[in-house]
C-alpha cells in the first residue's frame, strides 16, 4: 500500500505549510456579505446595483483601496426559502480598508451630500436585507497571481468544519493532495480555478465551519466532475484511494456546499 507521507515528513510539512501560508504575499482578505432580496425584486436589485453601486466600487478599485468587488447570485440552493440569495465579496490586501468600506462610507467618499446619502441608503434598504457578514483570508490557490475570488462564471463553495487540533493536517492535505488533483482537473478543462479560505471572524466551535474551498467553473456541467479515480491517479500515481478518502474525512467534515453564479465583477 502506498503511504501518502510518512510521519516525519508530515510533521515537517505541517510546519512548513503553515509558515508558507502565513507569509504569503498573494493572500487576499475577503469580506462576504450575505444578502436577502425578495423574489419579486431580484432583477430590480441587480439593475440597481449595476447602475448605482458598481461605479462607486469601480472608483475604489481604481484608487487601490480594494482589489476587486463581486456580486454573486446563489444558484443552488434556490428559491424563496433560503436564508440569503445574493453574496457580495469584496477583496483587499489587508483588513484595514474595511474600516471605511460600509455603504454609507462609500457614498461619503463619492462626495454625495447628506440628502443624497439618505436617499440612496433608503433605496438600498428597501430592496435588500444584509443577513450577516464574514471575513476570510485566502491561504492557497492554483492561480497564485490572481485576485480572489477567481473571476469565473460559477463558484462552488464548500464550507468545512475542521476538527480542532487538525488544522495543520487539513491545510497540508489541501496543499499536498487536493491542490495537485484540482490542477489536473484544470488541465483537463474541467475546472477554472481553486482557492482555500480560512475564516477570520466570526469564529469558534459553535459557529459551524472554519474553512472553505472555492471551486471555479466556466460551465455548469463541470460541477459534477469531482475527485474521479482517473483524475486522482493522473495527479498522484499509485495513490490508495480508500486510504486517501479516509485521511481526508478524518480531518474535516463538509458542512454544506453551494453554487454561486457571478452577476457582476469589478477589478
Amino acid at each position: 500500500m502506498r503511504k501518502l507521507v510518512n510521519a516525519g515528513i508530515v510533521t515537517f510539512l505541517f510546519l512548513f505549510t503553515t509558515v508558507a501560508f502565513g507569509q504569503s504575499e498573494e493572500a487576499n482578505y475577503l469580506k462576504f456579505d450575505y444578502v436577502k432580496v425578495d423574489q419579486d425584486k431580484v432583477y430590480d436589485y441587480i439593475s440597481y446595483m449595476r447602475n448605482t453601486w458598481i461605479p462607486l466600487y469601480q472608483e475604489q478599485v481604481k484608487n487601490g483601496t480594494i482589489d476587486s468587488w463581486s456580486l454573486y447570485r446563489v444558484f443552488t440552493p434556490g428559491g424563496a426559502a433560503g436564508k440569503y440569495n445574493f453574496v457580495v465579496i469584496t477583496s483587499a490586501a489587508s483588513l484595514e480598508p474595511y474600516e471605511s468600506m460600509r455603504p454609507r462610507d462609500i457614498l461619503s467618499m463619492s462626495q454625495k451630500n447628506q440628502q443624497e446619502i439618505r436617499s440612496m441608503m433608503s433605496k438600498a434598504n428597501s430592496m435588500r436585507t444584509l443577513m450577516y457578514t464574514e471575513f476570510w483570508k485566502t491561504i492557497n490557490k492554483i492561480d497564485v497571481e490572481g485576485t480572489s475570488p477567481h473571476p469565473s462564471k460559477y463558484m462552488m463553495i464548500d464550507f468545512m468544519n475542521v476538527v480542532p487540533g487538525k488544522e495543520y493536517d487539513y491545510q497540508m492535505l489541501e496543499d499536498e493532495i487536493a491542490k495537485p488533483i484540482h490542477q489536473e482537473r484544470k488541465d483537463k478543462n474541467r475546472m477554472a480555478g481553486w482557492e482555500l479560505f480560512t475564516i477570520i471572524t466570526p469564529a469558534g466551535e459553535e459557529y459551524g465551519y472554519n474553512f472553505a474551498t472555492g471551486n471555479y467553473f466556466e460551465e455548469l456541467e463541470n460541477v459534477e466532475f469531482g475527485f474521479t479515480e482517473d483524475v486522482i491517479q493522473n495527479a498522484l500515481p499509485g495513490t490508495d484511494i480508500p486510504e486517501l478518502f479516509d485521511t481526508i474525512f478524518s480531518t474535516r467534515s463538509l458542512v454544506h456546499s453551494q453554487v454561486w453564479e457571478l452577476v457582476e465583477r469589478v477589478d
